[in-house]
């Protein structure tokens, strides 16, 4: 089978990007020098920037305490070359108080033509407790611009970046400015509370990042940001993004607006890497409310790859098409977007959900033009490849459900590729077929799924496309196999080719049209646990359980195991169960985990 994603690149590098982080925050030390920015007794400096420049020519790590005895207007604060560490920290009420109030944040506001903060070949600046607003640049950065080389650090520590504006970048522009392809040269990192918020740009509205890495941690987020062009929170060219952050209740990119592509988070290029994955079992990470022309949530291009753990796409509309996630090949490369839960591995501090069914969504997406109400194509998702083979989506363990639009995945181009593994794919509500594959080289991969309970045109398939598909190429054609599909009245596939029997292999539905009779194929109930509730296991007399020969390679939906041998049924070809639950998840929960009878 064809890969999905890089993904091992991805972990090693992010690895390695996690350990250096942790040794830097470590190995951080003591300021040497000490300077207090305000009015009244104990201040050093009236102004952050002659602080600055006094830091800025000592070789020792410096801190600049600035406190709330004064305010802090007309701001374009410029820190370069500075040598080692430099802190600058807020909320401290005087300049003789040593330890900021709680929850307290210093103001710093922009004079509305530069940069409230500027940062050029500087090793390693951190802020804390600060408010950074009213910033206006054109070109990058309207809040702060940082660009530098060698393993420079902009770390941000329950600071707000908010209501700035600029061309690219309204609330930050990270940019690595150094020979080094590596995106660790430059590096974002968000701790605490920190915020991009309510920002403005043509392009990026909160963040735009250049070849380097922006990593948010804790309960960091990026949200309300607006741009008219692509990346509404985040636009980001050949980066790396570790998205490990609980947000606001797990919501980290939420609420941004792009005119163009991506409203939550725009990914290109070949070096440009993404992992998003939940640390909170309670509180799943969510990309949410986010608003594009396409991708509302998510736009992956350029031979960019983005993969997600247990982490949700919510609520995301698009106008145009690819509510939730949208992926576009072209000739820099695949690019390819990877959805699953922790079955296969993940990064070390990623974690299981609480409630497996609350994590690896792709849920309440649309497809739709609010202003006319006029619906558009892959609620959930689209693969656009104008070249061959260069744009992927995979959803292992996943369920797509209450997505809207005309349809809910969709392929443009002639050579994109969508796998549903293990993937529940119910309640949605398409005005036409459900999955949308047209073209003769157009891939879908259907394996271990179940669809079910869903709304789409009358008499319409719930999948258009090639009759046939490649045993050997898993690229080309249409592969529906160990699946349930359980939609009455309509057929499993309109196809544009004789349908060809193998490729269709141990189904259970109501509708194989064009397919000749096979035992491998059973038209029949599947029986589920409460399609009314919207369970969707297995009740224990489906005849789905024990029908397959084994695939352990197979995903589920809830991160349970393949293939349990069912001693209660005899195997039709196999131990194992068809659909996105194996019934021994089951039975762990029935039989109280030790063989007794739970009831």
């Amino acid at each position: 089978m064809a890969g999905i994603h890089d993904e091992d690149t991805i972990m090693l590098r992010t690895a390695s990007l996690l350990a250096g982080m942790t040794g830097l925050l470590l190995s951080l030390p003591a300021a040497a020098a000490l300077y207090r920015v305000g009015s009244g007794a104990g201040c050093t400096h009236a102004t952050i920037q002659a602080a600055v420049n006094a830091a800025v020519a000592s070789v020792e790590a410096d801190e600049i305490r600035i406190s709330q005895s004064q305010a802090y207007t007309q701001q374009q604060i410029l820190i370069d070359q500075a040598q080692g560490v430099l802190l600058l920290a807020g909320g401290f009420p005087t300049c003789q108080s040593n330890a900021p109030a709680p929850g307290a944040r210093t103001v710093l506001n922009g004079n509305g033509s530069q940069p409230v903060l500027r940062i050029l070949d500087s090793a390693n600046v951190f802020l804390f407790d600060l408010d950074v607003q009213g910033g206006r640049a054109n070109p990058s950065g309207g809040g702060i611009f940082a660009a530098g080389t060698g393993g420079d650090v902009l770390s941000l520590s329950n600071t707000l970046v908010r209501s700035n504006q600029a061309f690219s970048g309204g609330g930050i522009s990270i940019i690595n400015t150094s020979a080094q392809s590596e995106p660790i040269a430059m590096q974002l990192l968000m701790f605490g509370n920190s915020a991009v918020s309510s920002n403005g740009a043509d392009i990026g509205g909160g963040i735009q990042c250049t070849g380097a890495t922006v990593m948010l941690f804790d309960n960091s987020h990026v949200s309300l940001n607006s741009t008219s062009g692509n990346g509404g929170g985040i636009h980001a060219q050949d980066c790396l993004l570790q998205i490990r952050s609980s947000g606001v209740n797990g919501a980290v990119l939420w609420g941004n607006t792009a005119g163009g592509n991506g409203g939550g988070l725009y990914l290109s290029g070949s070096d440009g890497l993404v992992d998003m994955y939940t640390i909170d079992p309670f509180f799943p990470a969510r990309i949410t409310t986010n608003t594009a022309v396409r991708g509302g949530g998510v736009a992956v291009t350029d031979g960019a790859q983005m993969v997600m753990y247990n982490a949700n796409i919510e609520n995301n509309t698009a106008s145009a098409g690819g509510g939730g996630v949208l992926v576009i090949g072209g000739t820099q490369g695949d690019s390819r977007f990877h959805m699953q839960n922790l079955s296969a591995g993940g990064p070390a501090a990623a974690v299981n959900c609480a409630d497996p069914e609350a994590c690896n969504l792709v849920r309440g997406n649309r497809a739709i033009d609010d202003d006319d109400g006029e619906r558009a194509p892959g609620a959930a998702v689209i693969v656009d490849a104008p070249v061959a083979y260069s744009a992927h989506a995979a959803f292992a363990g996943t369920r797509i459900e209450s997505n809207t639009g005309t349809s809910i995945a969709r392929h443009t181009g002639n050579f994109g590729q969508i796998q549903l593994n293990g993937a529940l794919l119910v309640r949605n509500d398409a005005s036409g077929v459900m999955l949308d594959a047209p073209g003769t080289a157009n891939s879908l991969v259907l394996t271990a799924s179940t669809i079910a309970s869903n709304l789409f045109g009358q008499g319409r398939g719930v999948i258009k496309g090639v009759g046939g598909c490649d045993p050997n190429d898993d690229e080309r054609g249409s592969n529906v196999l160990r699946s349930i599909i359980w939609q009455p009245s309509h057929p499993l596939i309109e196809a544009s080719s004789s349908l060809v029997s193998g490729c269709f292999r141990y189904l259970i539905g109501n509708d194989f049209s064009g397919l000749p009779a096979s035992s491998e194929r059973l038209l029949s109930d599947p029986l589920f646990t409460d399609i009314n509730s919207a369970n969707f296991r297995l009740a224990l007399a489906s005849p789905a359980i024990d029908f397959a020969t084994p695939a352990p390679l197979n995903s589920t939906r809830d991160g349970g195991p393949r293939v349990f041998d069912y001693d209660g049924t005899i195997n039709e070809h196999g131990p194992q169960d068809l659909g996105a639950y194996e019934i021994f998840v089951d039975r762990i929960f029935d039989d109280n985990f030790d063989g007794t009878s739970g009831e």
